[in-house]
């Protein structure tokens, strides 16, 4: 998973929420979430993917200040990151080269912390990083 930081002009997701009138949330403490690349071989399903998505945030959050997450993606990968505590703020949002809108989706990382782990020790390490101050 890649990680950019907001508020400095370096992620496409700041001018997709420029566009929506929505640029207050592109501050420092605010992160987009890119890519996350799973070779086929090791695509076994959404247990798998919530693994993934916990080590990546509980990196983040471990070594930066972290507020909330913003992606862009598809109708599909929308919903699939709603079960990670993700929300839709657009849904007609247009991505250069591509023909059909995306989605602008959010998320505290506290709420996908919490939403992302599947044992007794991610939960108590995405509590334990939940009460560490959000960003303003």
């Amino acid at each position: 998973m890649r990680f950019l930081p907001m508020g400095k002009g370096l992620s496409p997701v700041e001018a997709m929420l420029r566009e929506r009138g929505a640029h207050h949330l592109a501050t420092p403490g605010n992160w987009e979430f890119g890519r996350l690349v799973l070779d086929p071989a090791y695509r076994a399903g959404p247990e798998l993917l919530g693994k993934c998505v916990f080590l990546a945030v509980s990196h983040l959050a471990r070594e930066f200040t972290t507020g909330y997450a913003f992606a862009s993606c598809t109708p599909v990968l929308s919903r699939l990151y709603r079960r990670f505590g993700f929300s839709v703020i657009a849904n007609d949002v247009r991505v250069p080269g591509e023909e059909k809108p995306y989605h602008l989706i959010q998320a505290a990382v506290s709420d996908v912390l919490e939403t992302s782990a599947s044992t007794d020790a991610e939960r108590r390490l995405a509590r334990e990083l939940a009460r560490q101050p959000l960003a303003a």
